[in-house]
């Protein structure tokens, strides 16, 4: 079985969850918020998650830097994605939100499954992270207003545990290590969208443990 189709199959059965964004989340005084469902009135938000294979089996995933001018999370490594539009679900907002951001049209989108929703309490945001397969990827369309700069970095690198590191830095008042990967010169990949990410990985990676 391929990945992608095991990908399908594994998504349909129960998924790490917190066991997999506690990993990234430091101890800052609300963490434990940071891990629980989203209330009722969090506003409805979707991610694309997409990975491109090339012809030698390996896998990239395809992020983006936020813009400076943007409300919540400017200028942070996130994949693209938004608020749900009236009578959107996850996978209508997360399609749209790629071709607005990023130019990736749906007809090079396969969509495998969807992963643990996660709710941000800085955006109120319950988030939906929805997996997928691109074919071989066009040249990006920016569209500048929401995205700086599109990083596409093979997985590899995120499914080697020595490269999750630790950063100081001050949060609600507090010094505390931030786990985070290094994929940008200047940009720490951290918080939700590393939790997400998180998440992908250990499912990948018991793709391998089961084919081995």
């Amino acid at each position: 079985m391929t990945l992608d189709e095991w990908i399908i199959a594994r998504l349909q059965r129960p998924l790490p969850a917190t066991a997999a964004h506690e990993r990234f989340v430091p101890d800052i005084p609300d963490r434990r918020s940071r891990l629980q469902p989203a209330p009722a009135d969090a506003r409805n938000s979707a991610v694309l998650m997409p990975m491109v294979f090339d012809r030698n089996g390996g896998i990239s995933t395809v992020l983006t830097v936020r813009s400076e001018g943007l409300r919540n999370h400017r200028g942070q490594i996130s994949f693209p994605g938004g608020r749900s539009d009236e009578g959107e679900d996850a996978v209508m907002t997360a399609l749209r939100e790629a071709h607005e951001e990023i130019g990736l049209t749906s007809d090079r989108v396969h969509v495998l499954g969807q992963l643990s929703p996660l709710y941000i309490p800085p955006s109120h945001s319950a988030v939906t992270p929805v997996v997928a397969v691109v074919s071989e990827p066009p040249t990006w369309q920016i569209n500048t207003e929401e995205v700086s700069e599109v990083l596409v970095v093979p997985m590899s690198v995120f499914r080697d545990p020595r490269n999750v590191l630790l950063r100081n830095d001050i949060i609600q008042g507090v010094p505390v290590d931030v786990p985070h990967w290094n994929v940008h010169p200047t940009i720490p990949l951290w918080g939700a969208t590393a939790m997400m990410l998180n998440e992908l990985v250990m499912i990948i990676n018991e793709y391998d443990m089961e084919s081995a």
